[in-house]
């Protein structure tokens, strides 16, 4: 049998979506039970009942807009005599039951992905571990992924061929801060190639080094390629030169991104006077 509470565990872990649906009170006859509960995902696994019928179908059908409103609300289904539903209201003329559902939605964690496990990739790790981010690493070196707690998956692959078996989720941050300018420029290739959509690409990198790539990149592909959420110099301009110095400026910057907030000219590395 099932256990509804390590599927909730699970997910959380994973950074996914769903809807947690409740029987949080119920008056006169109906299917339901108080504290029964209804895991929606996304995709239409479902896990558990409120009880089924007409009032497991509404429930489905309101899990499913929550998903887009990913607002968690709490609703009263008003029931007649044979169990269907009368209406969703507060009122309405009772001829059965009532069951009152809170739908609960927890959201996916904002995804960051980091290529690369050396001093600033974990650094980064360590101090995004109290922040709300679901995170994936890569490294080609197995040994410098030993011991690394606090991620979602660890992949250890070639970075030429990195990429092409998993999908970065659309709106995600990307780090890049391989141990080679080459594997740098293998991770940002994929990307472009893949044509994913990510929020924020920061690539640990001097001005010179963003030239020398981007134009590399742009021989390479025919297409037309936008660099606007290319942050290379990644970071603010903080200061600091060790590995955790680095790590907090380039998470200030993601989070000044990830809030919305303008970040006054002097403290951005990120020049774009010379892309073209």
């Amino acid at each position: 049998m099932i256990n509804i509470y390590e599927e909730i565990v699970k997910f959380k872990k994973s950074g996914g979506d769903a809807v947690l649906v409740t029987v949080v009170n119920k008056e006169g006859h109906g299917p339901s039970q108080i504290g029964g509960k209804l895991l929606v995902f996304p995709d239409g696994r479902r896990i558990g009942t409120v009880g089924g019928g007409a009032l497991e179908k509404a429930a489905l059908i309101k899990a499913n807009q929550i998903f887009s409103s990913k607002n968690s609300i709490l609703v009263k289904y008003n029931l007649s005599d044979d169990n269907e539903i009368i209406d969703e209201s507060q009122t309405g003329m009772i001829c059965g039951g009532k069951v009152t559902l809170f739908f609960d939605y927890s959201g996916s964690r904002e995804n960051i992905y980091i290529f690369g496990a050396g001093h600033i990739g974990k650094s980064l790790i360590y101090h995004l571990k109290n922040l709300n981010f679901s995170i994936t690493l890569y490294d080609c070196r197995k040994e410098e992924l030993e011991n690394i707690n606090g991620v979602r998956k660890i992949y250890v692959k070639n970075y030429n061929d990195i990429l092409k078996d998993e999908k970065i989720k659309e709106g995600s941050y990307i780090i890049v801060t391989t141990h080679s300018h080459e594997f740098d420029y293998f991770v940002l290739r994929n990307i472009c190639k893949a044509d994913y959509k990510p929020k924020y690409i920061g690539v640990v990198a001097s001005l010179s080094k963003r030239k020398a790539i981007i134009k590399r990149l742009k021989e390479e592909f025919d297409k037309n390629i936008c660099f606007d959420n290319l942050y290379m110099p990644v970071g603010l301009d903080i200061g600091g030169k060790t590995p955790d110095e680095i790590a907090i400026s380039i998470i200030a910057e993601i989070q000044s991104i990830r809030y919305g907030r303008n970040v006054t000219p002097h403290l951005r590395k990120n020049w774009r006077d010379n892309d073209k």
